[in-house]
């Protein structure tokens, strides 16, 4: 059975790293701090050759199959996968909770995205006031889009189509 994702980057990050000689200890070390290019590539290489043996986890779908039969694309992926597990997995990132620098920031609202290019430029021309009043919206914003999120409300029940004994509880 092939193993999940997130244990093929562990497993490859600590045995590479004992193979070089570098004291690694889970949730303890932050393993960011540990890897060069150098490293990071050995890492790499060695995820995607057991990506191509079928030794990791990969849903069969078409973009999948497309990066399985492209060496480039599946390096590109893998190196992704590996930058995400570095944050996310405690065991590498020295036991630290992974918060996202921008939550958020794949959102289909137009007006968030904007709200948020536009905190990126006053924050770049140091408009401390302008920032501010873009945080204000953003919050305003998100909170709109989770209550448009919220379950409205219930359909009606028809005490008709119930059984007898239950009749009395419909509302």
């Amino acid at each position: 059975m092939a193993m999940k994702q997130r244990e093929a980057v562990y497993q490859v990050t600590t045995e590479v790293l004992a193979a070089k000689g570098i004291e690694f200890m889970p949730t303890v070390t932050d393993v960011r701090d540990l890897v060069n290019s150098e490293i990071r590539s050995e890492i790499t290489d060695k995820i995607v050759t057991m990506f191509q043996e079928g030794q990791v986890e990969f849903k069969s779908t078409e973009s999948n199959q497309e990066k399985m039969s492209d060496t480039k694309k599946l390096r590109s992926y893998v190196t992704g996968l590996i930058t995400n597990w570095f944050n996310k997995d405690t065991q590498l990132n020295g036991g630290a909770k992974y918060e996202a620098k921008n939550p958020g920031s794949r959102s289909p609202d137009a007006q968030l995205k904007e709200l948020r290019i536009l905190k990126k430029h006053l924050e770049a021309k140091g408009d401390a006031d302008g920032v501010s009043r873009c945080d204000e919206a953003i919050a305003q914003r998100i909170e709109f889009l989770k209550a448009e999120k919220a379950p409205t409300s219930l359909p009606a029940v028809d005490p008709d189509n119930l059984p007898d004994f239950l009749k009395d509880l419909a509302v």
